[in-house]
């Protein structure tokens, strides 16, 4: 994520991406005028969002910085910046980047949301996108939740084609032929319904995303039972490295 919020800022801003693993460097080492947080935030032991690289941003960032979050977040992880850091300016804006081509997809986005307090940052990305729609309607907790859910529902839609992968296969019949009517439905489309060696879905965002948000659920006293049901089959076929 970093490297796309590079990539597209580079030749507007004076930007530099810190990262001291990779780069050495450390953000005491500059006076940022903006702040964007791209940290990663892995699943926790308990299968929550593990928030600690967020807040390590926000503690070493002045408090008249302007922050904008584009790391995938919780709601308590959002619920307790605001209790940490009362006097920070924060925004979140959600990504909905792919891994393997995060640089175009961002460079190619064409809908922008920030939390209600994202107009400096709308100001701050209409440099660049200058022809993108802008939401700063949102608060930050509906932004987070529909960031988690997008992934969901993708994710589902994923256990959803394996498991007529399955029935198909158990008689005999052909899920490519099945799936391409199914698919031709346009409220449905082709994405998400490849079959892929390692069954199920993997990568960096939807395990741990589908399992954040049934935690959140839960915390809240309510249950995502779809969404855990396709956690549950996903363990069941999903081939470990």
């Amino acid at each position: 994520m970093g490297k796309a919020v590079h990539e597209a800022f580079k030749d507007i801003y004076d930007c530099e991406i810190v990262d001291p693993a990779v780069n050495k460097n450390k953000l005491e080492d500059f006076e940022p005028t903006h702040v964007i947080c791209c940290v990663s935030t892995p699943q926790g032991e308990d299968g929550s969002c593990y928030m600690d690289n967020v807040y390590d941003v926000v503690s070493k960032t002045k408090e008249e910085t302007p922050i904008l979050i584009k790391s995938t977040i919780s709601i308590e992880g959002w619920n307790e910046l605001k209790k940490r850091f009362p006097e920070h300016s924060i925004t979140f804006s959600p990504e909905f980047l792919r891994a393997k081509t995060a640089v175009k997809d961002f460079l190619d986005q064409k809908q922008i949301y920030f939390s209600k307090n994202g107009h400096e940052w709308t100001e701050f990305f209409r440099k660049r996108f200058p022809t993108a729609l802008y939401s700063v309607r949102k608060s930050a907790q509906e932004l987070i939740l529909a960031k988690y859910f997008r992934n969901s529902f993708l994710a589902t839609k994923v256990a959803f084609f394996n498991e007529i992968y399955d029935l198909a296969d158990t008689m005999g019949l052909s899920y490519d032929l099945i799936r391409e009517v199914v698919a031709d439905d346009e409220r449905i489309g082709r994405s998400h319904t490849d079959i892929t060696e390692e069954r199920g879905f993997g990568g960096h965002c939807f395990p741990k995303d589908t399992m954040a948000i049934t935690k959140t659920a839960k915390k809240h006293k309510s249950r995502l039972t779809l969404i855990e049901q396709a956690i549950k089959y996903n363990d069941n076929i999903r081939k470990k490295d």
